[in-house]
């Protein structure tokens, strides 16, 4: 059975002589390929970090951008708002102002109307009045005048009493 503790300095010097040979062929023909692969990879690690940082920045901007956005819209929202207050204010006040106006027109239409019917009615009066005056008068006297004779006297009689009245 070999013994592995024991040292033997032939197998050093071939060992030895392997582990140099397999660096110069190492460093000679795959150092150079490992380095430009961690280079790249370095490169290609820095060139993420760099378009993680702007795509970061980008992601704020556009994120300040819809925050603007968004109190532009609220803003013309209370905007719009208290425009429409304002005019369904003012629709009212003109709404109110045109029924006022209204309601005045037909109480003046109803108080002529109602002064029209109140001269027809003295009209009425007065000729009846003149009439049952003129059929008294004829009852009275008995005698018999033409009825435009009684109508003449009549209304100079109510004209004078109104006139003095």
């Amino acid at each position: 059975m070999p013994n592995f503790l024991e040292v033997s300095p032939g197998l050093m010097f071939w060992t030895l002589l392997n582990f140099i040979i397999f660096l110069v062929l190492l460093s000679r023909f795959a150092w150079k390929p490992l380095l430009n692969a961690v280079e790249q990879r370095e490169r290609h690690i820095a060139e993420a970090l760099s378009s993680a940082e702007q795509a970061r920045q980008e992601a704020e901007r556009l994120l300040q951008e819809a925050q603007h956005r968004l109190q532009q819209a609220q803003q013309a929202m209370q905007h719009l708002i208290r425009e429409g207050k304002q005019q369904a204010e003012t629709l009212l006040r003109e709404a109110t102002e045109r029924a006022e106006q209204l309601k005045r027109q037909k109480l003046e239409e109803a108080q002529n109307e109602l002064q029209r019917q109140i001269e027809r009615a003295y009209s009425q009066l007065y000729t009846e009045v003149v009439d049952l005056v003129l059929e008294g008068t004829a009852r009275l006297l008995r005698q018999s005048l033409d009825p435009a004779m009684h109508r003449k006297l009549v209304e100079s009689f109510l004209s004078e009493v109104a006139r003095q009245n």
